[in-house]
């Protein structure tokens, strides 16, 4: 995980925390202090391809988390 996604990764998980929904792109380039939403993009589809979140299709505000133990125990 690079610094930015990390960044972006614990923005959207203390945001899930305070709200109790997923922040929208929007919401997370003006955290982090970007203008380009396709930027979130590409760190949002990076994150789930790398196991941490996971995203509903043509859903909005559907990301998620993904618990880091679970993935552990899949692996055994």
């Amino acid at each position: 995980m690079t610094p930015k996604q990390k960044v972006v990764f614990e923005f959207i998980n203390l945001y899930i925390q305070m709200k109790g929904y997923a922040p929208s792109y929007k919401n997370i380039a003006d955290a982090i202090g970007t203008k380009s939403k396709s930027n979130i993009h590409k760190y949002v589809h990076k994150l789930r391809k790398q196991g941490y979140l996971s995203v509903q299709p043509r859903m909005v505000r559907s990301m998620k988390v993904v618990d880091a133990s679970a993935k552990r125990i899949a692996k055994l």
